[in-house]
């Protein structure tokens, strides 16, 4: 799982997993996917811009199985302008898991790498 690249201890493994994330301090919960994960941090869409240092209370999970995990994470960046020219609505970020249970964060990315491989 270490990556020899762009200073990364791991490997980013691109694949969609559902995401329920809430910031902390606020009663909103929100919706989104990955882009991609790895034993550090995801990157995925927000459905709210969030400034880089906003935490994040974040459940993880593949849908229609047992595959979950909960953890917090660190906003560490957001794109300044949306990502999509027609919804203008739509950022992303990468987030940075705070406190992460790589045993769970493994199996998600194997269960994505295994997907990608049958396509």
């Amino acid at each position: 799982m270490l990556a020899g690249t762009n200073n990364r201890v791991f490997e980013r493994v691109n694949g969609e997993l559902a995401v329920r994330y809430s910031p902390q301090g606020t009663d909103g919960e929100f919706c989104s996917t990955t882009r991609n994960i790895s034993g550090g941090g995801i990157r995925m869409p927000l459905l709210k811009k969030l400034k880089p240092g906003t935490t994040l209370d974040m459940e993880i999970f593949k849908h229609n199985t047992d595959m979950a995990f909960r953890c917090m994470g660190k906003v560490m960046w957001t794109w300044d302008s949306p990502i999509d020219k027609k919804d203008e609505e739509i950022y992303e970020a990468g987030v940075k898991f705070l406190n992460p249970d790589l045993l769970y964060i493994g199996k998600l990315i194997d269960s994505l790498a295994k997907a990608s491989a049958l396509v």
